[in-house]
């Protein structure tokens, strides 16, 4: 990650908008994820799904049988990367169905657009 400051104007929307990114995966408004990622999205959660392209990102989504129930983003550090570009590491925790916790940490690199602050790539670590 990058250590170039990034104006507080921008470190909130980014936040929002990875905030936002759990909230549409929890109601499972999939068809909306344009609203936080953008087209060329390139998304790996490896052994669950990996996807490249806000369609193919959304197909998989789609196709998760038991997806978690609820998303929690924590400990969000937002570094420029670029004028228009940050990168971004934060912990989640997911409520799966059965009541399991699981951890992970979430790498993101978002992306400044005519439509606003947009996740290009997700990379997620388990953790645990």
């Amino acid at each position: 990650m990058t250590n170039q400051p990034v104006n507080p104007a921008d470190a909130r929307a980014i936040e929002e908008v990875l905030n936002r990114v759990a909230y549409l995966l929890d109601t499972h408004e999939y068809d909306r994820l344009g609203e936080v990622f953008a087209p060329e999205i390139f998304f790996d959660n490896p052994g669950r799904l990996t996807a490249n392209g806000l369609d193919d990102v959304i197909a998989s989504f789609k196709a998760i049988a038991t997806p978690a129930v609820s998303h929690h983003i924590t400990n969000v550090v937002v570094a420029g990367a670029g004028e228009d570009t940050a990168e971004c590491q934060s912990k989640a925790l997911a409520l799966r169905a059965e009541g399991k916790i699981t951890a992970a940490i979430y790498r993101d690199t978002v992306t400044r657009t005519d439509a606003g602050w947009r996740v290009s790539a997700r990379r997620i670590s388990p953790l645990g």
